[in-house]
């Protein structure tokens, strides 16, 4: 009886430990549900051409992944987001709102990345709260699926282009309000992506 209690209390210490640890991350979005032009935000521009879909071939979170096929011309753009404050409001699809992630917790973002040794280059942009644009590039220089952590001291302010409504003070506002994806060499390409989590 008494290797019993002992054997109860180890237990239930272990449990407390165990529930005080702090937390490893967020998941936010892992892409489920329809995925289409009404419930990401996105687009092509100056001749280039971008299919955005659910891939349940490939995934790592829930049962699909988001892939992207894209021909993206030279001096031309695109871009692939969800999140809030967006033109396509059906794209607020995350798993918690803004408000509900303590982001003073974490200090990165992580993105599985299915890699095709493509040498493409992706950039990864978040929008903070005062709408400013921030950037952390990645090199499809790899195969299959890699995390990418992507650290908010790495992001840098986009100086190519910033929203006429965004709040230009090169500061990282809290909360993170969404993230695109923008494939930044020209020509023919293919990813996926999923799993997009807040991290330490």
């Amino acid at each position: 009886m008494r290797k019993l209690y002992f054997l109860l209390a180890g237990l239930g210490i272990g449990a407390v430990i165990g529930c005080s640890a702090p937390p490893q991350g967020v998941l936010i979005d892992s892409f489920e549900g329809d995925i289409n032009a009404r419930t990401v935000d996105y687009g092509a521009g100056q001749g280039s051409s971008l299919k955005v879909e659910a891939d349940k071939s490939l995934k790592v979170c829930g049962s699909q992944s988001l892939k992207l096929d894209y021909d993206l011309k030279p001096s031309s753009y695109m871009w692939i987001a969800r999140g809030y404050n967006l033109d396509v409001a059906g794209a607020a699809k995350w798993l918690v709102k803004p408000s509900e992630v303590a982001w003073e917790k974490y200090n990165a973002i992580s993105i599985y990345m299915y890699g095709g040794n493509s040498d493409a280059v992706i950039a990864f942009d978040i929008k903070d709260a005062q709408g400013e644009f921030w950037r952390f590039i990645i090199d499809d220089d790899f195969g299959g699926w890699k995390e990418i952590i992507c650290p908010f001291s790495q992001f840098f302010v986009r100086g190519d282009w910033q929203p006429e409504s965004a709040t230009r003070n090169e500061v990282l506002d809290f909360p993170i309000m969404s993230f695109q994806f923008e494939p930044r060499m020209p020509g023919e390409g293919r990813c996926n992506f999923d799993c997009v989590k807040v991290v330490k």
